[in-house]
């Protein structure tokens, strides 16, 4: 095999990669996030309409969280859950047979728990980050993520909550892509692989065809689903592509023109259960104390509504609502852009998981070989989740392609 023709690479980015990586590093550098993150934490609450200050919180009479627990804020309370209640010693366990009685609804296990309806409902279905809602996403997949959590925790240096990348951790495949000997293939969206006894090949849309003897097609499933592939997926693997979901995810970049917060006394980013969803604050340059510019992350259903809007409605009622919420912000935010994850028909979402159920009948077997093509992406990961997810699958999906040439 010569090494030109090694890997046909599809990713979520809809390019096309030919060839296989040199023989050496690939530097980026790493940030310690610790001295930022006090920022992210800086957050006061919006219920209804009403900001709630972190420190009212606990004796505040929306609070209907059980007496032990009022001192954890909406945003992490179900996180404290599943590390509290994790039976998962390590987060590759999560596929272990003795565990998929959990593959239930997350609503079922919080019930369980004894927490009432408004319970669940703030304390996970407020601005959800896995489905719409708690009917909506299976207990098993959120104690993965919180085993997973853990480990990397365990991982850090003493002193160190973590890293980031220098530039943003799209420097990672950026610097990996030019290490390849072949030049990427842009602006290429596939429309069908098929499949021969010893080679493979690549129809995309405006006419172009590729062939390697092996493709490896990172594409989340709500755009492979889109693909023919020949001879076509069949069973759990085929339903999975069909019907695994991905997270709805719309983000709303706006700029102050003030340093409005500083009227009203409240904390620049608000958690609010409104069209605003998580409104973050970003410190982009030298002074981290600086707040340059701020991302509104709507997720859930909330996400998936304002998905039916044009994107310049999804502005306007994304500054509408942040300025009925708090009134020193009228006039004092511009829209500088929006990108809807599940609007894009590459991505089809943010992320994937899991519905009730859908781990016992998909996790397992559904990034399983199809022939000459192999699959990878952070779907497909069953020991870790997002890019480190992402590199896991990549490096099996490699060493199938190497011990199959």
């Amino acid at each position: 095999m010569r090494p030109d023709e090694a890997i046909l690479e599809i990713d979520s980015g809809v390019r096309l990669v030919l060839g296989v990586p040199h023989d050496h590093e690939h530097a980026v550098g790493l940030i310690d996030v610790t001295p930022i993150l006090e920022f992210f934490r800086e957050q006061d609450l919006v219920l209804d309409g009403q900001i709630i200050r972190q420190s009212e919180w606990p004796e505040h009479p929306a609070n209907p969280f059980p007496a032990s627990d009022k001192k954890f804020l909406p945003w992490n309370y179900h996180r404290v859950l599943t590390q509290r209640e994790n039976p998962l010693h390590a987060p590759e366990e999560w596929l272990d047979a003795k565990h998929a009685a959990l593959d239930v609804s997350a609503h079922r296990w919080l019930a369980a728990l004894g927490l009432s309806e408004r319970a669940i409902a703030i304390g996970y279905g407020m601005n959800a980050s896995f489905g719409r809602d708690a009917h909506d996403v299976s207990a098993l997949l959120l104690f993965f993520r919180a085993a997973f959590s853990k480990a990397q925790r365990a991982l850090a240096p003493r002193d160190c909550l973590g890293y980031t990348a220098e530039h943003g951790v799209q420097r990672i495949p950026e610097a990996m892509a030019g290490a390849l000997q072949r030049e990427i293939q842009f602006a290429r969206v596939v429309a069908a692989i098929s499949m021969q006894p010893d080679r493979t090949s690549i129809r995309c849309t405006n006419g172009a065809r590729f062939a390697a003897k092996h493709v490896i097609c990172a594409l989340p499933f709500g755009a492979l689903r889109h693909i023919v592939i020949d001879p076509p997926l069949a069973g759990a693997q085929a339903e999975a592509v069909r019907e695994l979901p991905s997270q709805p995810l719309t983000q709303v970049y706006l700029a102050p023109k003030s340093r409005f917060w500083e009227l009203d006394g409240y904390a620049p980013s608000l958690f609010t259960n409104s069209t605003a969803g998580m409104l973050a604050a970003a410190r982009n340059g030298e002074d981290p104390r600086e707040v340059t510019s701020f991302t509104a992350w709507i997720m859930g259903a909330t996400a998936a509504e304002l998905d039916r809007l044009p994107a310049a409605e999804v502005g306007r009622l994304v500054i509408g609502d942040i300025e009925r919420i708090r009134p020193a912000a009228r006039g004092q935010l511009e829209l500088i852009g929006l990108h809807s994850w599940g609007g894009d028909p590459y991505a089809a979402g943010a992320w994937a998981y899991f519905r009730p159920g859908e781990v016992r009948r998909f996790a397992a077997t559904m990034g399983e070989p199809h022939g000459r093509i192999h699959f990878c992406g952070e779907h497909l990961a069953t020991a870790s989740r997002g890019m480190e997810g992402a590199m896991e699958s990549g490096e099996r999906a490699a060493l199938e392609v190497l011990a199959h040439p």
